[in-house]
């Protein structure tokens, strides 16, 4: 798992990826972090819930499975004739 400061540099470079292909110039880095920063909220909420799932699978994954049991054959009510 990547820290959220990680997170953080790798979300300003797409957004600055995505600004210089719409403006075909090059765009500074910093500009790139003012414009990422308007919709870093969403992104943040989308990264945070996805680590809590990645988490969440693990966890599952140590657990050992409940085998069901098998339907006795005692129990079930058959109609007799």
């Amino acid at each position: 798992m990547t820290s959220l400061r990680q997170e953080w540099f790798l979300y300003v470079a797409k957004t600055r990826k995505r600004m210089s292909r719409k403006s075909k110039e090059p765009v500074s880095h910093r500009d790139a972090m003012k414009e990422a920063s308007t919709s870093w909220p969403t992104e943040k909420k989308k990264i945070l819930r996805r680590m809590k799932r990645q988490k969440k699978l693990e966890a599952g994954k140590d657990r050992p499975n409940k085998k069901p049991k098998p339907p006795n054959s005692d129990d079930k009510k058959t109609p007799e004739p």
